[in-house]
């Protein structure tokens, strides 16, 4: 018992913390993939080190920082799926640390604070486990609010600079809802900056200006080195996702269910914390004043511009990892009633936290539900090391393979695939949600755009106003790379080319394994029209 004591007193703690952190995350990233999301950046990171650049050589709506960020990965530690998870796990660790220190830093105890932020870091990255466009997004722009608060309180220069960084980071991984949390703030720091000297704003100001147009000249240098055009960026990741946010948007349908239910328990954890706000604005002079109160408003536009997020994408709910965040800043603010109620709610807070991590922890962490694994049995997963040893530590199954003689046969198939790819000698570019050919093959196969989901959110569907842009975009990456054949795989329709190329510009074949190949016919003047305008 002497020794564990001495254990924690020497503040081992965040050394736990940030390993299991790491842990937590790698565990559920091997745990099983949905392919259209769990490779969405492993061929492409790849692709970069072969190469290949976002904007230029694939069309992309979200997601090139991941992917410039797992091509240096991959570059130092090696090309294999653990070093694919790493920049998941890594960041799921950092954050879980910077929240142990924060919470620390309000007064509560180190081992309070440690099982807070354990709570927070099984309920943050492991719902997917693997690098994810939202996922990034959100995680790049809470680190941002941290430093922000971080800044507050102790008004380094070099927090300041970091702010615009870390936002450019999460805007290059997704545009939303970093540029909601961009807003988030600029609320603040105008009410920050409100109680400044004058000589303190022109600092803050200035550092974060500095850093901002630092920034933005880093950002056109490497696009002019990489010679990528400026016009594919505002047209693929600005333009384009604009004109589907405002679809989404007219068709967005608030109700009880989206806008109360899936939140329960994020709502009560947040009312606990609101009467205590609320209670300390009234008894308290000058509460709003402080930081405490500057941190609750922070993490309760953070809440509601994540609804806001979850309900425009219609993907699966990933925030409740607000649960622990809530619960301890309650529990923060309850250190200062010694009242015998303040006790029984801080215990109350605990529990809280804790059901609710072990809820959302099986839901999303052992069943998987993120990523559609659900209805698997994880008994039936196989050793991805089958289909090649860089794919060891992943534990395979898909949705689509419910028994066990499913899983095998979707391993078969690939590895048929594989040997198929590799005697095909021509120039070859291959589609399909699978995005690990190009591992498989040590070669660059991948196609003129990210992933290929159902709907128009990740290109332009026929009728879009920026469909001929699409199309001109395919026909000069066919140009360029000289490619001979594309192959389609059964996983994804053949229309995502053929409703952009015109049918005299290819041959068609299927082959047994449901591979559709098309010869391109390079002497068809509808390949070249790009080259008119």
């Amino acid at each position: 018992m002497q020794n564990l004591k001495i254990f924690f007193s020497n503040n081992y703690l965040p050394i736990i913390l940030f390993f299991f952190s790491v842990f937590i995350c790698h565990f559920t990233g091997n745990r099983g993939v949905f392919p259209i999301d769990s490779f969405s950046h492993f061929d492409n990171a790849f692709r970069i080190l072969k190469g290949d650049h976002p904007f230029k050589d694939y069309w992309v709506v979200s997601g090139p920082f991941i992917d410039y960020l797992q091509s240096l990965i991959f570059l130092i530690f090696g090309t294999n799926w653990q070093t694919y998870i790493l920049s998941a796990s890594l960041l799921n660790g950092i954050l879980s640390l910077i929240i142990y220190y924060l919470f620390n830093y309000f007064g509560l105890h180190s081992r309070y604070s440690f099982f807070y932020a354990a709570c927070f870091s099984i309920l943050a990255y492991p719902s997917s486990g693997t690098p994810f466009v939202d996922h990034h997004s959100t995680f790049l722009s809470i680190l941002t609010l941290n430093i922000f608060i971080w800044s507050m309180i102790r008004d380094k220069a070099y927090q300041w600079f970091l702010i615009p960084i870390l936002m450019v980071f999460a805007f290059l991984s997704k545009q939303v809802p970093s540029t909601y949390i961009f807003f988030i703030i600029i609320i603040i720091l105008s009410f920050h900056l409100i109680f400044q000297t004058k000589k303190n704003i022109f600092k803050i100001l200035s550092i974060i200006f500095i850093s901002s147009f630092s920034s933005i000249i880093f950002f056109f240098l490497f696009l002019n080195l990489n010679n990528i055009e400026f016009q594919n960026f505002l047209i693929q990741y600005i333009y384009y996702p604009r004109s589907l946010g405002g679809e989404r948007f007219y068709n967005l349908n608030y109700d009880f269910k989206n806008l109360f239910l899936d939140f329960k328990f994020i709502y009560l954890s947040l009312i606990l914390l609101t009467y205590l706000i609320i209670n300390n604005l009234i008894n308290q002079k000058n509460y709003y004043k402080k930081i405490n109160f500057k941190t609750y408003l922070i993490f309760l536009f953070l809440f509601l511009v994540l609804i806001q997020h979850i309900l425009m994408t219609k993907n699966q709910i990933f925030i409740f990892f607000l649960i622990p965040i809530f619960t301890a800043l309650a529990h923060i603010e309850l250190l200062s009633q010694k009242k015998n109620f303040a006790k029984f709610l801080r215990f109350f807070l605990l529990f809280i936290c804790l059901a609710t991590t072990i809820k959302y922890h099986y839901r999303f962490n052992i069943e998987r539900k993120f990523h559609e694994l659900s209805n698997v049995n994880f008994i039936h997963a196989v050793g991805a090391e089958k289909l090649d040893k860089k794919f060891g530590g992943l534990n395979w199954i898909t949705p689509n393979t419910v028994t066990a003689e499913q899983v095998k046969e979707e391993m078969n198939y690939i590895i048929k695939v594989k040997e198929y790819l590799e005697q095909e000698p021509d120039i070859k570019m291959l589609i399909t949600n699978y995005s690990f050919f190009s591992i498989l093959l040590n070669k660059n196969v991948g196609s003129y755009t990210r992933w290929f989901p159902g709907d128009n959110s990740a290109f332009p569907k026929q009728g879009n106003n920026y469909e001929e842009e699409y199309k001109n975009f395919i026909s000069k990456i066919l140009n360029k790379k000289k490619i001979e054949s594309i192959y389609i795989l059964p996983d994804v329709s053949e229309t995502y080319f053929t409703d952009y190329i015109d049918p005299n510009c290819y041959d068609k074949k299927l082959n047994n394994l449901k591979i559709i190949k098309f010869k391109i016919n390079y002497q068809c003047s509808e390949l070249f029209l790009w080259k008119k305008k």
